[in-house]
Parts: C-alpha cells; structure tokens; sequence
C-alpha cells in the first residue's frame, strides 16, 4: 500500500512548479535507473518501481504541456524513449523498453494527438504487466486519406528473442476526439484485421545496414503495403506481397 500512494504521490505533484527541462530529467533519472537495476544491480521490484514513475510523469507531462507533439526530447530518447512522429505533426508514438523481460522483450507505449485545437494523451489499451503479451515499439507513421478521413499507419516491431522478431504496420484513426486503434483496414485469409506483418529470423536481415529495418513499408503515391515473403525457416526472401487499397480495404495483389 505504501509502494501505491508513494507512486501516486509522486507523479501526481511532480510536475508542479517544475520547468520542461527538469521533467525532461526525471524521465531520464527512471529510464536510467530502470536499465541499472534491470543489469548492474539486478531489482525487479526497483526496475517496476521506475518504470510506474516513469509512465506517470510521462502522461502527465505530455498532457500538461501540448507543445511536446512537436518537441524532440533529445535526452529522454538518448536514454532509451523511442518516438514515432506522423509526417502532419498530429499523432505520436513514444515507446520504451520496461526491462521486465529476458531475450524477449517487454514495451509500452502512450499515444499522443491533436483533435481539433486540443492535444490528448492515451496510454496503450494493453497492461505490459502481464508478461504474456510483449508488446511492441514503433519506429515510423504514415499517413494515409479516403473519403474525407485521415489514417494513421504505425510501424510497429516486436522482439521475442535474440532470433525471432516481427514487423509490420497497425492502423489508427481519430474520431472525435478518441483514437481508435482497431481501425480493420486489412482484408487477410482469417478476415478483417487491424494490421499486416511478418515475423522473421533476425540473423536472416542482420547484415542489412538501415536501423530499424524497413521491411514492411508502406507507398502512398501508390496507397500499397509492401512485405517480404518469409519462408517456412523464418528467413527473409528477396520476394515481396503487395497489398493494394481498393473500396476501403488494403487488399492482397494477385
């Protein structure tokens, strides 16, 4: 209980009185502290105690000063935030490594975007405290408009070991105000879904030298999702599966 109000009491007056660049610090000071306690001096109980403050002064500050959509945040990602911005400066993705995980790792995200002339923060409709879903980071948005709506594609990645990983794109929408994140823009053999990937061996792409990979990528000149055929041993090939948008739907090209 006293674990509980601490946290609370914490992020809940911390912002008062406190200049951008000193919150900027102390999201630093628990990104830092969250990797020491995680390898240097192994606390998992430590490493959960930053990664709380961590999401809750976070939220807070990029609720209380809307400026930060369009800022970069320099040290914080330094120290391990990572930040997908969409090309119109309207929706972010900011992720991060919780440290709760061994060769598989465990992220979180909050979601922040302008609807209208107000800027919001969510955080992920999903708890990393459970570890049976990991979770994934983003590393680019693009856009995308039909019939007068906006989307939003987000690249996300997942690591589930050293050798298996995934890629692939999700996609959001702002309606009202609230972010819909189970936008089903994809027509796939299971049906309508809210995304397309691949899951892929590592060790088959370590050699390319872009960071983070762009194997799933998306044209907008075209409105096409490209991802590489994988084959059964996980390997990335040099064949692609093109994905086409036609009556509302990205669809697979024959």
């Amino acid at each position: 209980m006293k674990y509980i109000i601490l946290i609370f009491f914490l992020a809940s007056n911390v912002t008062n009185g406190q200049n951008t660049s000193e919150i900027q610090a102390m999201l630093t000071g628990h990104l830092k502290r969250m990797a020491y306690y995680k390898y240097d001096a192994p606390n998992p109980d430590s490493v959960d105690f930053h990664n709380t403050l961590f999401k809750k002064l976070l939220v807070r500050y990029l609720t209380e000063h809307p400026s930060t959509l369009n800022t970069a945040l320099s040290k914080v990602v330094k120290a391990g935030l990572m930040i997908a911005s969409s090309p119109d400066s309207l929706f972010r993705i900011y992720s991060w490594d919780t440290e709760s995980g061994g060769t598989m790792r465990f992220y979180d995200n909050v979601y922040q975007y302008k609807s209208g002339n107000k800027v919001y923060c969510r955080v992920s409709e999903k708890d990393t405290s459970d570890l049976g879903d990991p979770l994934s980071w983003y590393s680019e948005i693009y856009t995308m408009s039909d019939g007068g709506k906006k989307y939003y594609m987000g690249v996300y990645n997942a690591d589930y070991s050293n050798r298996d990983k995934a890629q692939g794109i999700k996609f959001f929408t702002i309606e009202k105000d609230e972010l819909n994140s189970d936008v089903k823009l994809a027509k796939t053999k299971d049906g309508a879904s809210s995304e397309l990937g691949i899951s892929y061996d590592f060790f088959s792409v370590v050699d390319l030298d872009e960071r983070p990979f762009k194997l799933v990528t998306y044209d907008g000149d075209k409105k096409t999702i490209s991802m590489p055929v994988v084959d059964e041993n996980g390997k990335v090939t040099d064949k692609f599966t093109l994905y086409k948008f036609i009556n509302g739907f990205f669809e697979e090209v024959k």
